[in-house]
């Protein structure tokens, strides 16, 4: 009878250990299975060997100016190809400056002379792009960077 009262006790401890060891294995794995993704939420804009912070940035606007040569500005936001051709034909350049708003801090895009209506329409195009990514990557919670070119 003292052997099989032992025997019993050694069961039992047996399983107690057993199902302990089963709990902790059961645990471990299913701490790996969380549902839950947490984003990081620091977004970054990098152009032209600059980086700009754009996480905290709640509207981005864009400016598209043009510079006489007799120093006067005008907006060339919307300008027709009529109205561009003018400024052409009566100052023969325009230095055309393209950026980027965000939250008053400027990122300059491009800023060069344009002597004729077809390169005009070639910086705006990919002016147009650059802020369609850049609204792109601020409605991607998963994607953090962009590289513009």
């Amino acid at each position: 009878m003292l052997n099989a009262a032992n025997t019993s006790k050694l069961q039992r401890r047996y399983s107690h250990t057993l199902i302990l060891v089963t709990s902790i294995v059961a645990m471990l794995l299913l701490a790996g299975c969380g549902g839950t993704k947490v984003y990081n939420n620091d977004k970054t804009v990098v152009y032209n060997g600059a980086m700009y912070n754009v996480s905290a940035v709640k509207k981005v606007g864009s400016k598209s100016s043009g510079k006489l040569s007799d120093s006067n500005t005008v907006d060339l936001k919307g300008v027709t190809k009529k109205e561009f051709e003018a400024y052409l034909d009566e100052y023969d350049k325009v230095y055309v400056r393209m950026a980027f708003d965000l939250d008053g801090q400027e990122m300059l895009y491009r800023a060069s002379s344009v002597d004729r209506w077809k390169d005009f329409q070639k910086m705006q195009s990919s002016f147009e792009k650059a802020g369609e990514q850049i609204t792109s990557l601020m409605s991607d919670k998963k994607k953090m960077q962009l590289k513009l070119k």
